[in-house]
């Protein structure tokens, strides 16, 4: 009976997300009706955060692995991996998953120690924590073409006096900040993907996969309507996921996705370059990447970004106490707690 009952619930919510699966008829649709669209891949937090819940046969070494492999498989080379070094204090082993990185023909860059907003603390504190988890991988990021950083979050303060200082502590050290510009905000996806696992839900598992891929398939398409409503254009996109269990299972069938809707793999300096990114549009508290500030400096609205199906997602495989909101709140105040900052979140939308 429950494996009936969680058929048709699968099925129902299918067909209410029927925007996304016609994603995957036997006619391809190009993910811009305009023509080619480039896309810089990037990975922010191969190692999660502390208190991120994993499978236990699950690690991030695995992760970087699928994820290389994917990469090799659509001959993407120089992936720029933003990740946090605070999970490596209890665990040094993290630090090979690096190795096998840079090995593979990919970097490595900054995304601070700690993983903390910039709106929760002051812009010295900020630099300390940049500072201090570049002492951590700078054998690693002296390999890299081009020294860049990351905003945790992306967010980059709420205060245009406070963002200006750490930009200018950034070009100072000869750092580049790196935005992003396409998300899907996968990491809607890992708390119900580990309820799953611990449940042993096979079908609950599955619906999490095609609808990872198909709503990363979505976000990207309405990223790219989004600029050609505002500018007439594709600027490239700087295209973000995050070192998660279900991203790195996912990784290959995206990517696959994505090339034959159209899109061209760039490197991220190629798409850097583009004008696009010579500004910030906007000073924000708010979650959002360079396409959404450009839009909210523009007033124009962005329709299903977020997708609906964040909604949903918390009544697969549902564990009391184990809500996605739950646990990452726990998660951004003990970041935030671990700076001695101020807590505030505006929300993911």
């Amino acid at each position: 009976k429950q494996e009936q009952g969680n058929g048709s619930k699968f099925a129902a919510l299918e067909g209410r997300h029927g925007a996304t699966r016609l994603l995957r008829g036997t006619q391809v649709q190009p993910i811009s009706p305009h023509g080619t669209v480039r896309v810089a891949v990037t990975i922010d937090d191969l190692f999660l955060w502390d208190g991120t819940p994993i499978p236990a046969d699950r690690s991030a070494a695995r992760t970087a692995r699928e994820m290389t492999d994917a990469f090799a498989g659509h001959a993407i080379k120089g992936v720029y991996s933003f990740s946090s070094t605070a999970p490596a204090d209890g665990d040094p082993t993290l630090y090979r998953v690096f190795d096998h990185w840079v090995e593979t023909g990919h970097h490595v860059a900054n995304h601070t120690h700690l993983h903390a907003s910039l709106n929760w603390v002051d812009a010295p504190t900020y630099i300390a924590d940049i500072e201090r988890t570049e002492k951590l991988i700078g054998r690693w990021t002296a390999q890299a073409p081009t020294k860049y950083f990351r905003y945790c979050m992306d967010m980059w303060g709420n205060a245009r006096e406070k963002r200006d200082g750490v930009e200018a502590f950034l070009k100072s050290e000869g750092f580049t900040s790196s935005p992003l510009s396409a998300w899907f905000y996968d990491h809607a996806w890992i708390v119900p993907y580990w309820r799953a696992h611990k449940l042993g839900d096979r079908e609950a598992l599955a619906y999490l996969r095609k609808t990872f891929v198909d709503t990363a398939v979505d976000q990207l398409r309405r990223h790219v309507a989004l600029n050609w409503a505002m500018f007439g254009r594709n600027p490239p996109l700087i295209w973000l996921a995050h070192g998660s269990p279900i991203a790195g299972e996912c990784m290959r069938e995206i990517l696959d996705r994505f090339a034959e809707g159209g899109v061209e793999f760039i490197p991220l300096e190629e798409a850097m370059a583009d004008p696009f990114y010579s500004v910030q549009p906007i000073v924000t508290e708010r979650f959002r990447n360079q396409t959404q500030k450009w839009a909210d400096a523009k007033s124009v609205s962005m329709a299903g970004i977020p997708p609906q199906i964040l909604d949903e997602l918390d009544n697969i495989a549902y564990i009391e106490g184990h809500s996605t909101g739950e646990v990452f709140h726990d998660i951004l105040l003990r970041l935030c707690n671990s700076m001695g900052g101020d807590f505030s979140w505006p929300g993911w939308d």
